[in-house]
């Protein structure tokens, strides 16, 4: 039923209307200065929220805030406004009752007079709004235009009921307030009726998002997907492999819960990995999935359940190539993958920066017996044993990452390639050797170093105050 402009929309920021009446009710009654600072934060956090529809605020934030560009959604600066208008209520409501009866009169008709004219031309406006989604066209011609019609219908309705609830509410806790200004209604009662129509106000809305519906046994707290004929198949597989759910493109967080998954949703996968996607894996380039190491496919078969097909084709986590191909840009290297033969050739951009530690690219040969067994497998920790009679290069079905990785052959340390895009690749000399990558971040080193003297400071601290405070007591004693 959303027909706003956002790609998506789980749940509104719901404030309510008698907080917002009350925050208007605070430009009237309310003398400190600090309420223009609120209000500053109000209007900022809501066109920030915005996001591309006001993109000159937005590209400014993105571009010259620092970390402002690390949040994922516009909307989630709304927390500000959801901070400053409560505020600005409370406000309002605390300096009602600190002015004279006058005061309160011509506070309170101005405010509800302000709130009122919103909402009523919210009613009479209302033709101004096209009730459409962009998503509207797959509505459609999937459901056809009458079940589009009826939806529009039902936008309205919900908009209109909205709109008449929160006249309802607000006529409600003007009475109220009016009574306890003639003196009708007490303060105390009157402060709470409408504390009890706001909190009404927000559970009304509140309980169309959290609601019984939204909570879980235990059981499937703890188990969260039932495992599927196709999912049992796949583990008896013991093998260091990937699975890809066809079903679940990239997204699916259910066959990331048994196996160790293609895809699996996060807001902060690599990007490389969602672009191997969208101009890859979607286009069905089987050399890419083949590199990426899936043994199995999860499809379902035509009465709807998961079948788990073998892949024999995949590349294996490692494999030995006779060919390396140099492309101008990443650009390039993402289009030679359309025709990339993975377990023959590796290609890497020029932009690659340790390609000019690539030393043996035109002399690569690859024997027939080459090989690489992974031994060891940890999320910070790879180990290998390889094989081979001649100098030769590997590609891994490992993700390139270059912050933190160090890549050792035999325990010297060899650097990384990024190669067909995504996966890093090694030059590997003539000989059986031992290939460790382990993950140790500069970072974490320096912070944990800086934590563990901030913690002996700490404690040295705490030690010298007892004994100075100590030696005080028996000085006095």
């Amino acid at each position: 039923t959303y027909w706003g402009d956002q790609p998506g929309v789980s749940g509104p920021a719901y404030i309510g209307i008698i907080v917002f009446f009350f925050a208007v009710l605070c430009f009237f009654v309310e003398k400190n200065k600090i309420k223009y600072a609120l209000l500053a934060g109000v209007v900022l956090s809501l066109i920030l929220s915005w996001g591309k529809n006001f993109a000159l605020l937005t590209d400014f934030f993105i571009n010259n805030v620092p970390l402002y560009n690390k949040f994922r959604a516009v909307s989630s600066i709304q927390v500000v406004l959801e901070l400053c208008m409560p505020l600005l209520a409370v406000l309002g409501w605390y300096s009602f009752y600190k002015v004279d009866d006058s005061e309160k009169w011509n506070a309170l008709w101005k405010s509800a007079a302000i709130t009122g004219s919103i909402l009523i031309s919210l009613l009479l406006f209302k033709g101004m709004f096209t009730f459409s989604s962009p998503t509207d066209s797959f509505y459609a011609e999937n459901y056809g235009p009458d079940f589009l019609s009826v939806l529009k219908e039902d936008r309205v309705a919900m908009y209109l009921s909205d709109v008449y609830r929160s006249l309802f509410l607000l006529a409600l806790t003007f009475v109220l307030l009016f009574a306890s200004i003639r003196h009708k209604l007490s303060q105390g009662n009157a402060v709470l009726l409408v504390g009890i129509l706001m909190v009404f106000d927000l559970f009304l809305v509140d309980k169309k998002y959290v609601n019984s519906d939204n909570f879980k046994s235990k059981h499937e707290v703890e188990i969260p997907y039932e495992i599927t004929e196709a999912d049992a198949v796949i583990l008896k597989d013991t093998t260091h492999f990937r699975v890809f759910e066809v079903a679940g493109n990239m997204s699916s967080a259910r066959s990331s819960y048994f196996h160790k998954s293609l895809g699996g949703y996060s807001a902060v996968k690599p990007r490389r990995m969602q672009q191997l996607f969208d101009y890859q894996i979607a286009k069905n380039n089987l050399q890419v999935v083949n590199m990426l190491n899936t043994k199995y496919v999860i499809k379902q078969n035509e009465a709807g359940e998961d079948m788990a097909l073998v892949n024999p084709q995949a590349n294996g986590n490692a494999w030995f190539v006779n060919k390396i191909k140099i492309v101008s840009t990443a650009d390039e290297e993402m289009k030679a993958l359309d025709s990339l033969q993975t377990k023959d050739e590796a290609v890497i951009s020029k932009n690659e920066p340790s390609l000019k530690k690539l030393k043996n690219i035109n002399t690569i040969e690859r024997d027939s017996l080459a090989k690489i067994d992974l031994i060891t497998y940890r999320p910070n920790y790879l180990k290998y044993s390889s094989k081979n009679a001649n100098d030769g290069f590997a590609v891994f079905s490992e993700m390139y990452y270059k912050k933190g990785w160090i890549a050792t052959i035999n325990g010297k340390e060899t650097p990384i390639f990024r190669v067909n895009y995504a996966l890093r690749g090694l030059e590997i000399p003539a000989g059986s050797h031992t290939i460790e990558f382990q993950f140790k971040p500069q970072v974490v080193k320096t912070g944990s170093t800086i934590a563990l003297f901030s913690s002996l400071g700490m404690l040295l601290l705490f030690i010298g105050g007892i004994y100075f405070e100590t030696k005080k007591r028996d000085k006095t004693s």
